[in-house]
């Protein structure tokens, strides 16, 4: 019993120092635990690789308190540690007391802060580099008076392009040309204007010299910008500061090349994404492509520009620069940019400039195939959204009905048709937009089927309905069907129907949806004999005699029903006259409308 007691306890020893030597001399075992041991609330050692490591174990009191003291010694050291702790304290009454001062009292604050600057020998430049005393300037600029924010403008004016570089000082800027005068904002505008260019490359000054461009500058202010971006060698060719490009150009004739190689040169940097935002650097690469016809010059920077021209869509010199950079863009170079929108397909269809690039690409890219992967598909998934705004619709009109007056304005088409002589672009544009409709036909058709009781009705959207009937490459009998049955209920003039709307032929949308069917065929037979009036021949089998003279009860269905008789069809011309003179009782009866009397004397000439 006494060996087997000594033995336990000589383990226990051996066991609880893991470092002393054992007696056979055999090594110490390595600790390769990584389980945590719990010593007591807020204490907890890890054992991993054979260290201890103490965590979440609180400082003492004294430790914190010193490191907190250690914390204002270091601010003591700074100049302007006394002088930011009681403008500070000004500050406060003046931004958390704000609605309840007067105009005067505010001033008065403001006075005393600036007197506090004053006493300590200290200028107002001293509190614009730090977070906390910047914004106390910024809050004397707008509740100072005139006469003070004269006063701390005329302090500043000489450090304006350093303080747009800063991430603290920069906010002083935005609020100098806020709430200065105009002739404070010209000089503003007069510092950019010899370092716009470097002011645009840094990523916190761009956003100021974009704010200024975009709300406060003159046209003479913004080109002076502008033309900064221009290139040393426009900077010395032209004659006077108000020379534009296009005079350069002109004067300059054999150095035409080399001021565009310079300009090129100088857009290079702006590709950065952090800069390529701004609508001052869209601006400068518009009028670029707007005056370069060196092809070699163009090729070099669509190269660089291709992958960031998704940032610039959304603006009106942006959208145009991408149109540009796909007329006058390789095959490689179409690719990239169609794939950089396809991320963005539904957002660019609904923009007021960035659908104009979606147009341009349905109108110069060979390759229907990819478009039809990249951009057809998420279209047609996304058409509840397109169909609905103002944007994303004419993008899907344009996928069936190109360039149709009826839907795209002249100055539209006119800036559209700039590309139609590009030298990359192969396939006869007739086939492409063939090919294209092909591909989007089917996905429209089917998305209509089921709203056709809300389209019909919508004064933004029975257009749709027409223009997809008419227009697609896919069966459309279905939709003619529907239209019709909408047609085909009974007419009583001036009644509601369920959905809270008159009869299709007398609600304003409805009829002029059916008579423009009509009219659309009929024309049609002007220069094609052969053309098939499929909605107006289904017209007269689907709706009997009986419906069809009820509607000239109405202005809007007499309407109707004179389309009918003036189609150049003859066929169809000639049926529905035969069905309204069976059916001459009613129209008499209704002959006190004054388009039924109309009808009635055409039935008879």
């Amino acid at each position: 019993m006494t060996n087997k007691s000594t033995k336990r306890s000589t383990e226990q020893e051996n066991t609880s120092v893991p470092n002393k030597k054992l007696k056979n001399d055999s090594k110490p075992k390595k600790l390769k635990t990584t389980k945590a041991t719990s010593l007591g609330k807020g204490k907890t050692i890890v054992k991993s690789k054979g260290k201890e490591i103490t965590k979440g174990k609180p400082l003492p009191k004294e430790t914190a308190k010193s490191r907190k003291e250690r914390k204002i010694l270091r601010k003591k050291q700074n100049p302007v540690f006394e002088l930011s702790v009681k403008a500070k304290k000004i500050w406060e009454k003046l931004r958390i007391q704000k609605n309840r001062l007067s105009a005067e009292e505010k001033g008065a604050l403001v006075q005393e802060l600036m007197s506090v600057v004053t006493e300590h020998d200290k200028k107002l430049i001293n509190l614009a580099y730090a977070h906390d005393t910047s914004r106390v300037l910024q809050t004397c600029l707008k509740q100072g008076n005139k006469e003070q924010r004269e006063e701390i403008f005329k302090e500043l004016n000489e450090h304006i392009v350093h303080m747009c570089k800063d991430g603290y000082a920069k906010n002083i800027v935005w609020k100098m040309l806020k709430y200065g005068t105009p002739e404070e904002r010209g000089h503003v505008m007069k510092s950019f204007n010899d370092k716009a260019y470097k002011l645009i490359r840094h990523s916190k000054s761009a956003a100021i010299v974009e704010y200024a461009y975009n709300n406060y500058a003159t046209a003479p202010q913004r080109n002076g910008m502008i033309t900064q971006l221009y290139g040393k060698v426009f900077r010395m060719c032209r004659k006077s500061d108000t020379d534009t490009l296009s005079e350069v150009l002109e004067q300059e004739e054999d150095k035409k090349e080399s001021i565009l190689g310079s300009f090129k040169d100088a857009l290079v940097p702006l590709v950065d994404k952090s800069v390529v935002i701004h609508t001052i650097v869209h601006k400068a690469f518009y009028d670029f492509f707007e005056h370069c016809d060196i092809q070699n010059i163009k090729t070099e920077l669509i190269e660089l520009l291709r992958d960031s021209l998704v940032h610039m869509m959304h603006t009106r010199d942006g959208a145009h620069v991408t149109m540009n950079c796909l007329w006058h863009g390789s095959k490689k170079d179409r690719k990239v940019i169609v794939k950089s929108m396809k991320e963005f397909v539904v957002k660019l269809s609904c923009e007021q400039f960035g659908h104009l690039p979606l147009l341009t690409a349905f109108d110069c890219v060979d390759d229907t195939v990819f478009l039809k992967k990249a951009l057809i598909l998420p279209i047609v998934k996304a058409l509840d959204d397109l169909i609905h705004n103002k944007y994303g619709r004419k993008v899907v009109l344009y996928l069936i009905s190109p360039r149709n007056s009826s839907h795209f304005l002249p100055e539209t088409v006119k800036s559209l048709s700039k590309g139609d002589d590009n030298p990359t672009s192969k396939k006869a544009m007739e086939q492409r937009y063939l090919e294209l409709s092909e591909a989007a036909s089917p996905g429209i058709i089917e998305y209509l089927k089921p709203k056709l009781q809300e389209l019909v009705f919508d004064r933004s959207l029975f257009v749709v309905v027409e223009t997809v009937i008419l227009r697609c490459h896919g069966d459309t009998s279905e939709l003619i069907e529907g239209v019709l049955s909408i047609a085909d209920m009974e007419f009583v003039p001036g009644q509601l129907g369920a959905n809270g709307k008159l009869h299709i032929i007398e609600d304003q949308c409805g009829h002029l949806l059916i008579k423009m069917l009509i009219n659309a065929e009929s024309k049609a037979r002007e220069g094609d004999d052969s053309s098939e009036s499929k909605f107006s021949n289904q017209l007269l089998k689907s709706i009997t005699a009986e419906k069809l003279a009820s509607w000239s009860a109405c202005n809007r269905g007499t309407q109707i029903l004179l389309s009918l008789v003036k189609s150049r069809d003859e066929n169809v011309s000639a049926t529905s006259k035969k069905i309204l003179l069976e059916q001459r009782s009613v129209l008499e009866a209704n002959a006190s409308v004054h388009s039924t009397k109309i009808l009635l004397e055409k039935l008879d000439s």
